[in-house]
Formats: C-alpha cells, structure tokens, sequence
C-alpha cells in the first residue's frame, strides 16, 4: 500500500482532466444561450415593424385661383353649324363602304347551323350568318404605310377602301406643318402630296386617291372592287 504522501502527489495529475471538462461544459452552456439569442430576433424586429406608423394619403387640391367651369347643354359652337353638316353629307351617300367590308352578306340561319364555339347574334331560335369575300383576296404579308391627314377628302377616299378590303395599315398622321413625317413624305417622293402610299410587299409607291384605290382593288380585291367603290362614290 502506498504511503499518504504519494496518493497527495498523484493528485494534482487528475486536474486538468476536470479543469477541461468543466471549460467544455461552460463553452456548450455559451454556445446554447447565443443560439437562444439568435432565434429570438426575429421576433423582436417583427414588433418592431408591425408598430411602423402608415404613409400618410396624398392630398389632391384644384391649383390656386380654379374655378369649376358651368354646366352647359351639348351644342354646335357658333359659326361651325354649316362645317357640321357638310361633314354629315358622308353618312348618308357613304353609308356603309365604311362600316362593311367587301361582299359582306348577313343572313337568318337556324342555330344548329352556326357551330356553338362561334360567335353569332341570337334572335329567338334563329342566328345571324355573316359572309363576305375578303377570304378570297389577297393579304399583304407587311402592312401598307398610307401617309395622310384627317381634313383631306380625298385621304378619306383610301382609308374607305382600305375598310371595304379589310387591309393591315400603318397611318402616318402629316397635318399641316407637320414636324416629322412630312418632310419624310418629301423626301421619299420628292413632294409634299397627301395621300402617299407605300407597299412594302411590291415596292411600289404613289400619290393621287384614285391611283392608290385601283391599286389596292386590284392587287388585294377582287374583279370589279374599282368599280363598284368608284360609282359609290362618284355616282
């Protein structure tokens, strides 16, 4: 048996063992309470911005010095009555080349005619049937550019025929003084005339209403479109 003094010597051997052990178990207690610490803050900045105060609403207020204008009847303004009525002389002799297009024909059908994924107005058990010819004409694969202006009459005559053949169009709007596309209109045909047409599928470019409408009747309408569209509108 070993004397006392030997086992006190031995002892301090056994230290360092506790000593880290007791460092390890301090260090997971840390690591546990920061862990702690990291999951409760999302929680506090939740509080924190469910208490954010609301922008306030704009305020919309007339500008200084506005007075609502007075309530009045709808009229022709004075001295534009005759304007007025020369325009409304188009319903009437025009009626219809701008609102139907070519060889459109409408008829009373039975229902079980017209199939249920197509659309047709209803009149009690009957349906309207509508046809036209356009499906027999030619479609210009890029849109036709028509340069015009509202006023012109005779830039009415081509947008009418463009209706009556249903043809893809890109309008360039060139009123008076116009910036932008006047000037291109002068230089692509060397004057300032409207209507201009130009065809990117053929090439072919012009002036003159009544060119443009026998050109476009008889590259994408069918026989004798020229002619009956001419007698609706000269006749």
């Amino acid at each position: 048996m070993a004397p006392p003094a030997a086992l006190h010597h031995r002892t301090p051997l056994l230290l360092p063992r506790r000593t880290v052990a007791l460092g390890a178990t301090a260090t997971a207690r840390a690591a546990r309470a920061a862990s702690l610490a990291v999951r409760a803050q999302p929680d506090t900045t939740a509080a924190a911005v469910s208490t954010t105060a609301p922008e306030p609403t704009p305020e919309f207020k007339p500008p200084p010095g506005f007075k609502a204008p007075e309530p009045k009847r709808f009229e022709v303004k004075s001295g534009q009555l005759g304007s007025v009525l020369g325009a409304s002389l188009a319903i009437p002799l025009r009626l219809g080349t701008g609102v139907f297009v070519l060889g459109y024909s409408p008829s009373l059908v039975s229902a079980s005619e017209i199939p249920s994924d197509q659309y047709a107005l209803e009149f009690g058990a009957w349906k309207v049937k509508e046809e036209s010819k356009i499906g027999q004409c030619k479609r210009p694969e890029k849109p036709i550019e028509i340069y015009e202006f509202e006023g012109c009459p005779f830039c009415r005559k081509v947008r009418e025929m463009v209706t009556v053949l249903d043809l893809d169009v890109l309008f360039y709007p060139c009123p008076k003084k116009g910036p932008t596309f006047r000037p291109k209109v002068l230089e692509m045909g060397g004057k300032k005339q409207f209507p201009y047409m130009v065809d990117p599928n053929t090439g072919v470019a012009m002036y003159e209403s009544d060119d443009i409408i026998k050109y476009l009747a008889d590259t994408y309408g069918v026989y004798s479109t020229h002619l009956l569209f001419t007698f609706a509108l000269k006749g």
